[in-house]
């Protein structure tokens, strides 16, 4: 995952929001959440079909005075 570089500030607040991310944790392995366009389709093996589909990998940014997160998908 690239580093986020957006600059932003929080619309809440308006105080400086930092970048991170949120870990996704299944099965004892831990990654970071993907964005899939679409709908979800249900797969009996996997839970989800995202075979073949394009995935970007969430970027979330978290405001330094109130704790409000907002993510993106910027791929």
């Amino acid at each position: 995952m690239s580093e986020p570089t957006r600059s932003l500030n929080c619309p809440r607040c308006s105080s400086a929001m930092e970048p991170g991310y949120i870990i996704d944790v299944a099965y004892g392995t831990r990654a970071v959440p993907k964005w899939v366009a679409g709908l979800p389709q249900k797969s009996i093996w996997t839970g989800l079909k995202v075979r073949g589909l394009d995935q970007i990998d969430v970027a979330t940014y978290r405001c330094r005075r109130c704790g409000y997160l907002e993510s993106y998908a910027s791929g």
